[in-house]
């Protein structure tokens, strides 16, 4: 060995010889913070599919007003939605699990978890056929009493699945005579959309037993069908949406669902616009005011994010102002109080936009979240009763 080679050998031994002992580590106290017993008007949860690894799907709980990233729910395999109960006061995740992560038997479940702690609960096992593609929230609703989970399945067979949320319970599964999603017109009534473009209602028992009721005449066109994302705009009322941007409000009120008003989106300056993305609209009670995500696009693009949120005046059916987006956003949710704030994610990017509902201003963002984040769903209090 050369002497230099052999000098930096043993000078490098003293150094370390003569260095003192490393502290000892001291092991981390967990420790628990606990949430408040009622979610607040400006906490939102933000759902993630998490396509990159699909068994662990989850929700973020977010608190708008701060920025601050309050927790964490997990959903597993391709999570959908969750049940927030109306009170504020709980938050259940129907989920999809395999005995071998990505293999094995399947096991669906409704898991209740604590709301103060995030923590998971009892469990309720339910059929293992449960809807699983890019969320809607349309998918798994609850009753608006919070009593009911009603969760749709698709084998291609359709039915609904209805689980007791107060007594922790499966009531049963039901056929839906090839109707799908769950629209919910009340505590015990709701309607489903058939493949004809007509309407189909249903009525829950005491026991939350399903009977399905009378259909309505086909009321979308098959060159313009309605999207499966309407927004809700009164307690028997949902407006949707055609693929050409037209409203279309259903009511509930009477025997069977039926459309009672139709509008279009679009001015006579405004063609090539359309609506689209994920979840493309927002609807505050408060206000009766309509934000949706468009874009500029063909007949086939109304999945695509929308560039500008529209304002809508829904009573007077006019537009009433336009934001554009810094990015574009493929979700769009609005909290329910009186003082509200409009959020915004695109599919693939990490951070929910907070805007300003009255100028379109971006308040704040919420970053380091998931890439597949899905759809929006505000807190249910102070959104006051439909």
């Amino acid at each position: 060995m050369p002497i230099s080679a052999r000098l930096a050998a043993l000078l490098l031994g003293t150094a370390l010889a003569a260095a003192p002992l490393a502290a000892q580590l001291q092991p981390e106290e967990l420790s628990r913070v606990e949430l408040k017993d009622q979610f607040q008007p400006h906490w939102v949860w933000v759902n993630d599919v998490s396509f990159t690894r699909m068994a662990d799907g989850r929700a973020y709980l977010l608190d708008a007003d701060s920025g601050q990233f309050l927790g964490m729910v997990s959903g597993g395999l391709a999570h959908g939605s969750l049940l927030l109960a109306p009170d504020g006061k709980s938050v259940a995740v129907p989920a999809t699990f395999y005995s071998r992560g990505s293999r094995g038997e399947r096991t669906d479940v409704v898991t209740f978890y604590d709301a103060k702690t995030l923590a998971p609960g009892e469990e309720v096992v339910i059929p293992p056929k449960r809807f699983q593609s890019l969320p809607f929230l349309s998918a798994m609703p609850l009753t608006d009493d919070g009593r009911f989970a009603l969760i749709y399945n698709f084998t291609p067979e359709q039915s609904v699945t209805v689980v007791d949320v107060a007594q922790h319970k499966l009531v049963g599964e039901y056929p839906t005579a090839g109707c799908g999603l769950v629209y919910p017109t009340g505590d015990r009534s709701f309607f489903m959309q058939c493949a004809d473009g007509s309407l189909q209602g249903a009525a829950i028992g005491e026991g939350g037993a399903v009977t399905l009721g009378s259909g309505s005449p086909k009321l979308f066109e098959d060159k313009d069908p309605a999207t499966e994302k309407p927004v809700r705009v009164s307690a028997r009322q949902w407006l949707f949406f055609t693929f050409s941007s037209q409203a279309v409000l259903v009511d509930a009120s009477g025997k069977a669902p039926a459309a009672k008003a139709r509008w279009s989106l679009l001015g006579p300056d405004d063609a090539g616009w359309r609506l689209g993305g994920l979840q493309p609209a927002a609807y505050h009670a408060p206000s009766g005011r309509l934000y949706v995500l468009m874009h500029q696009g063909g007949p086939s693009t109304h999945k695509d994010p929308g560039t500008e949120i529209w304002v809508f005046d829904v009573t007077a059916r006019k537009r009433i102002a336009r934001y554009r987006l810094d990015r574009p956003a493929t979700s769009v949710a609005i909290s329910g109080d009186p003082h509200p704030l409009l959020y915004t994610i695109l599919f693939g990017a990490r951070d929910l936009a907070i805007l300003d509902p009255d100028t379109g201003r971006k308040l704040r963002a919420v970053d380091g979240l998931g890439d597949e984040m899905t759809v929006i769903q505000p807190s249910p209090v102070a959104q006051g009763k439909r």
